[in-house]
């Protein structure tokens, strides 16, 4: 049996994980980067929304939903990729 050594942080993600998670990043290590792009995109998004005034005209805010959709659909290609 291999023994790894682990960082505090990476040990607590790891306790925090089922044995179905792990078999399922084993078969595909694809998941954690593509959860990272995905994490980044919703944090955008988020500030995205926060910033738009409340009364915002019609015009701005169908400017910045525009540029929230793109932004999502870049992340999810990304992961798709």
């Amino acid at each position: 049996m291999k023994n790894l050594k682990v960082t505090g942080a990476q040990h607590k993600v790891l306790q925090i994980l089922s044995r179905k998670d792990i078999s399922a990043i084993r078969r595909n290590p694809k998941l954690v980067a593509g959860a990272k792009h995905l994490l980044l995109a919703c944090k955008h998004t988020i500030k995205k929304l926060e910033e738009i005034p409340q009364y915002a005209s019609r015009k701005k805010r169908e400017t910045a939903y525009r540029r929230i959709a793109a932004q999502c659909r870049k992340a999810i290609d990304q992961v798709e990729r």
